[in-house]
């Protein structure tokens, strides 16, 4: 999905373009898990065998240390963060968490849509470990790796990750909940390039997982979406060799919106692989300006080719878009373009708080419905009428759509966790909140705006959604998420974690 921060940029052009308790869990609307447990645990033991730091409320460290992507979960208070630098401290923190009854969860980028990668408990935040190691034909992937990290460490030898549009995700969870992003149909799913994980279990134990080794385990870490058999503290990845990319836009005003989307679907999912290609129709503010339809992508190939893709595209449409760019460009500056940062430096290209120099800013709240569709998505009437609902000001509206299929569509349903091999088209509904000072009226109108949303895409989906854009309002996510896989993944999640050491709303279990 496009970086939802940033993504006016894509309505001026490429230009501008510039996620130890067995006891019943009880659901919080924050998405949160208590901890059982508040009192005196003895911090001190675990600050003497962590490399790492340990912030506690008291720390001046703390209010940074304890946000994640979105500051609508900040009233989540954890008891501690511990800073983890090695597999070894993260089984430390593990085996401590046991000792004290306390609900411990992985963080790695914290953009989990649900705050699900935050607690009442403990923080395991492994973010330290960022470590990149090229490996001629592999690469070695500390799980607190960002998107914007690997692609400074890997671009230099024509390398990138198979990995997303946003620079602060963290590989941790993304690659686990499949890892949809430009390069999925030319190259695969990010989860497909996995060949091992090194994992920390319930039990403070560091395991290998691949092919090879605890196989089960290494099917279920390739699209269980993170948080269910312990924490990830590195992967062994295939990265792929991407000399240069076409970047493109073209920009529609929102009355050509029907044309182009009834268009765009059926071209989009025709095209040849090596297109990476989405729409949404946005506003940034859906009270005071009007909506505009923009499709956007990368193209791994000539500029030629894709000047001759993006012509048949507009006569199919039967509408001239208003702007229309398209650039050849390395892979580190297209990349910065998709995450917005062609402005800043490396370093800046961070959430701020992350480093001195970092320079993004957190979502003030963020939701996001989607479903899944084994071709173009119908009824595009209702789906328009559903965008257009009941505007209020300050609310930036997505309605987005993601092509699928290519190389990320030829492995079978089963043969990874990741289960919608057959699916063409992710569409959803995604919308954020501009004011700060938003009120709880304002929240409630967004939840009506995306069930509306969701209400107009079900009927014609598959019925599945993706997991890595986790719903906390989705009913029936066991199915949603992994169909006929999950028993495979509740059989996983008995051998390895039987007591749901691991546990939030929607685990595993």
């Amino acid at each position: 999905m496009a970086n939802r921060r940033d993504f006016l940029r894509l309505g001026a052009g490429t230009g501008a373009a510039a996620l130890l308790a067995a006891a019943p869990i009880t659901a919080f609307a924050s998405g949160a898990v208590p901890s059982g447990r508040r009192g005196a645990v003895d911090w001190a033991t675990l600050r003497r065998h962590l490399t790492g730091d340990v912030v506690l409320p008291d720390d001046a460290a703390y209010e940074q240390a304890h946000q994640v992507m979105s500051a609508q979960f900040d009233a989540i208070r954890p008891q501690a963060v511990a800073f983890c630098e090695s597999a070894a401290d993260v089984a430390t923190a593990v085996r401590f968490a046991g000792d004290n009854a306390l609900h411990a969860v992985p963080r790695s980028g914290g953009h989990s849509f649900g705050g699900y990668s935050t607690t009442d408990g403990m923080i395991l935040d492994v973010s330290r470990m960022n470590k990149i190691q090229v490996n001629g034909a592999t690469v070695t992937v500390g799980s607190g790796t960002q998107q914007i990290d690997a692609l400074t460490a890997l671009s230099p030898h024509g390398l990138l990750l198979a990995g997303g549009q946003c620079a602060t995700v963290g590989v941790g969870g993304f690659l686990q909940g499949g890892g949809i992003g430009m390069l999925a149909r030319k190259a695969g799913l990010g989860a497909d390039r996995m060949l091992s994980a090194e994992v920390v279990l319930a039990d403070g134990r560091v395991v290998r997982a691949s092919g090879q080794e605890n196989a089960d385990l290494f099917w279920a870490l390739r699209g269980n979406g993170g948080g269910n058999y312990g924490v990830v503290t590195s992967y062994e990845l295939e990265p792929v060799r991407v000399p240069s990319m076409v970047n493109y836009s073209l920009a529609w005003p929102i009355d050509a919106a029907k044309q182009v989307v009834e268009s765009w679907q059926p071209w989009a999912i025709g095209a040849p692989w090596e297109l990476g290609a989405s729409l949404a129709v946005y506003t940034p503010d859906a009270a005071t300006v009007p909506p505009q339809v923009v499709a956007y992508g990368a193209w791994f190939g000539s500029p030629a080719a894709l000047d001759r893709l993006l012509d048949t595209l507009v006569a199919q449409a039967g509408v001239a878009p208003a702007t229309r760019e398209a650039a050849e460009k390395t892979p580190y500056d297209a990349m910065m373009e998709w995450y917005g940062c062609t402005q800043l430096t490396s370093e800046q290209c961070h959430r701020v708080g992350y480093s001195p120099g970092a320079r993004l800013p957190r979502e003030n709240f963020y939701q996001t419905r989607n479903r899944m569709f084994s071709g173009p998505a119908p009824a595009v009437d209702d789906l328009l009428g559903a965008y257009e609902a009941g505007p209020r000001a300050g609310q930036l509206r997505m309605l987005y759509f993601e092509t699928l299929g290519g190389q990320a569509g030829v492995p079978d349903r089963r043969s990874t966790a990741y289960v919608h091999r057959n699916a063409r088209m992710l569409c959803g509904y995604s919308i954020s909140l501009t004011n700060p000072d938003y009120t709880a009226e304002d929240t409630a109108a967004c939840e009506q705006w995306l069930a509306g949303g969701f209400a107009a895409l079900d009927p014609h989906s598959l019925g599945e959604s993706y997991q890595n854009f986790i719903d906390p309002a989705l009913p029936d996510w066991q199915n949603a998420y992994y169909a006929e896989n999950y028993p495979a993944l509740v059989a996983v999640r008995q051998r390895y974690d039987p007591h749901r050491f691991f546990h939030f709303d929607r685990a595993i279990s």
